[in-house]
């Protein structure tokens, strides 16, 4: 159909000029003028095409898009379910997040969070109670006072 409508368009294109700037016919030279009108508007941009050698690791990732919707009706009609998408998923948050087993999960997370939170603090004390952590304070002190100019008595 494409093919078919380019050719159409240029054979007018064409017969337009000649018929029109040589001939003097404004009927032709409109028709010409109206004929590249198309052929202009209906141009499409070349497709977009990387060419990059991988490196061993690397893979692609190949998706299609879909083109934009054109007329109003189109617009609209992705308007409308784009609406129903976004309506349906936050009344499926809404009704997760008022589920029983949604709560516990939270308050099972949070419960580990604070366990986990606890461990750690618990492990920094008895690291910091070793005698093996005084003894580097005890040596870090030392280097600090000898190092104010001061000679040790």
């Amino acid at each position: 159909m494409r093919n078919y409508l380019d050719r159409w368009t240029r054979r007018l294109v064409r017969r337009g000029l000649r018929a029109g700037l040589i001939e003097g016919s404004n009927t032709w030279l409109s028709i010409g003028a109206i004929a590249w009108l198309v052929r202009f508007l209906s141009r499409r941009p070349p497709p977009q095409v990387n060419v990059e050698r991988l490196r061993l690791g690397e893979s692609i990732l190949v998706t299609h898009v879909a083109a934009p919707p054109r007329s109003r009706r189109q617009r609209r009609k992705a308007a409308r379910n784009a609406a129903r998408l976004e309506e349906r998923q936050a009344k499926d948050r809404a009704k997760r997040e008022a589920s029983r087993r949604y709560v516990r999960s939270l308050v099972k997370a949070a419960d580990a969070l604070a366990v986990d939170a606890a461990k750690q603090e618990r492990k920094a004390a008895r690291a910091a109670a070793s005698p093996r952590a005084r003894r580097r304070e005890e040596a870090a002190a030392r280097d600090h006072s000898g190092k104010d100019g001061e000679e040790p008595a």
